[in-house]
């Protein structure tokens, strides 16, 4: 396997990787890139995703919140965030995961998808009064995004 001796080059080969849904590939590089970088937000974030979609959610939960802990700044926050917070919902943790969503600032771009997953983590916790407060909250953000949303849901 390639080595990289800075980080630029391992962010792009695993994200190419992801796009192009070589998720083995990708875990493997995330792997040597924490090694290597072992304090970078990046490195535990790519390593978290590429877990995930390998469905070894237990070390995408280990390695989202360990991006999370070295986020800088709010979309840092963000990304990781919903990446852990998907992580939990997988693990059918949703207090965890709707506990988390709660924190995350509701103003930043990701605003949107954070409304969804408050809806869909208040539907999992059978709070439908939750839940439709959250629908609204979408509906504020993006009429046509909800819309398209709840047809997701429509029996």
């Amino acid at each position: 396997m390639v080595e990289f001796t800075s980080e630029p080059p391992y962010i792009k080969q695993i994200a190419i990787y992801l796009n192009q849904k070589k998720y083995q590939e990708a875990h493997n590089l995330s792997k040597q890139f924490v090694e290597k970088f072992p304090n970078l937000m990046i490195s535990h974030l790519l390593l978290a995703k590429s877990a995930f979609w390998l469905n070894d959610f237990e070390t995408a939960k280990d390695e989202s919140l360990k991006a999370f802990n070295l986020s800088n700044g709010q979309a840092e926050l963000t990304v990781s965030g919903i990446l852990l917070a998907c992580t939990y919902y997988r693990l059918r943790e949703f207090q965890k995961g709707m506990d988390l969503i709660i924190l995350l600032n509701t103003e930043l771009p990701g605003r949107e998808n954070i409304a969804k997953l408050k809806f869909v983590f208040a539907l999992s916790l059978h709070n439908e009064d939750a839940a439709l407060r959250y629908l609204d909250m979408l509906y504020e953000i993006n009429e046509k995004a909800a819309e398209k949303f709840l047809t997701r849901f429509e029996v």
